[in-house]
């Protein structure tokens, strides 16, 4: 009887001490701070800006900064919806 208790102190100990990996707490993941700057496109005659990858964006592509495209009195493109 006592070695039946000695048995289930040490499983309960050993359990205490040394988790499963799945119950031990697991560091948050690192967010990616989005930089400052977001770059959008434009096109040399359109009026709106887009993001990398538009349809719209085939003949002509001019890199800008959101700020910048903004101040210009660019609007975002209502296919692939780029940051406000």
């Amino acid at each position: 009887m006592k070695r039946c208790l000695l048995k289930i102190l040490a499983v309960i100990l050993f359990a205490t001490l040394f988790p499963p990996a799945s119950l031990v707490a697991q560091p948050a993941p690192k967010r990616t701070e989005q930089p400052k700057t977001q770059t959008v496109y434009i096109t040399r005659t359109g009026k709106k800006y887009h993001r990398d990858g538009c349809r719209y964006l085939v003949k002509s592509k001019v890199p800008i900064t959101l700020k910048e495209a903004k101040q210009q009195g660019y609007t975002p493109c209502k296919v692939c919806n780029p940051p406000k």
